[in-house]
C-alpha cells in the first residue's frame, strides 16, 4: 500500500522502544495486573504464536499486548471515508 494513502505518510502512536521495554507507556501489561488479570507483551513474531495459545488457553480475561513497528502494515484496511466493502486485504 506503501504511498497508495495520504502520499505514504503513516498515522502512529509511539509507545516507546521496544530494545527499552520499561519506557514502553501505557504500560498496559502492568495495568492489567494490578487488576488481576493475566497478561504479556509479544515484541516479536517469534513469540506471537505462543503469546496468542497462552491467551486463548486462559479461562479467564486475558490482556496480549502485541507491539509492532509502526512501518508495519495492519491489514485488513479502510480506507478513509470508505465502507467495509472497499476493504483492502
Amino acid at each position: 500500500m506503501g504511498r497508495q494513502f495520504y502520499d505514504g505518510n503513516r498515522g502512529h502512536t509511539y509507545l516507546g522502544d521496544p530494545e527499552h521495554r520499561r519506557q514502553i507507556y501505557p504500560d498496559y501489561v502492568a495495568i492489567a495486573r494490578s487488576f488481576n488479570v493475566p497478561a504479556q507483551r509479544v515484541m516479536y513474531k517469534k513469540d506471537l504464536k505462543r503469546g496468542i495459545q497462552e491467551m486463548l488457553d486462559s479461562d479467564q480475561p486475558y490482556v496480549l499486548d502485541v507491539v509492532c513497528p509502526y512501518t508495519e502494515h495492519v491489514m485488513p484496511f479502510i480506507p478513509a471515508g470508505r465502507t467495509v466493502a472497499d476493504m483492502r486485504y
